[in-house]
């Protein structure tokens, strides 16, 4: 069965949604720490710390998991290795959404936006990790 390449348009609004989610959940634990804490810089760090954490494990958890984050898996597209067809694992979650989006962003978003031109319509972090995002 031949696969059909996630849109670029159809990436942006599994990425609005998870940010959406993740917002969520970052707000509930800033209000938590906010009663712990109160407003001091040590709240402030705690946030930061927390927001960092949860990031990072929600994206490594659902795309290591099952190819898929929540945003994914509403706008029915999966994160999949090349050749395989088959989900890249927590290490592969890893090298793809922490240091493969870091790269495509600190270069002024350069590495998300290739994929409109690219023939696989691959990112940078999807080159790096060695997948592609797929209609499901």
């Amino acid at each position: 069965m031949a696969l059909t390449y996630a849109s670029f348009w159809r990436r942006l609004g599994a990425i609005l949604l998870d940010g959406l989610i993740i917002s969520i959940i970052n707000g509930l634990f800033g209000a938590i720490v906010g009663v712990i804490f109160g407003q001091t810089d040590t709240a402030s760090w705690i946030n930061q710390l927390l927001s960092m954490i949860v990031g990072i494990s929600y994206y490594v958890y659902f795309i290591g998991n099952r190819g898929q984050t929540p945003g994914k898996m509403v706008l029915k597209i999966k994160v999949v290795k090349i050749g395989t067809e088959e989900t890249v694992g927590y290490g592969g979650a890893f090298m793809r959404e922490v240091v493969g989006k870091f790269l495509s962003g600190i270069s002024l978003g350069l590495g998300y936006l290739w994929s409109i031109w690219d023939h696989d319509k691959q990112t940078w972090h999807d080159k790096i990790a060695k997948t592609v995002v797929v209609k499901v």
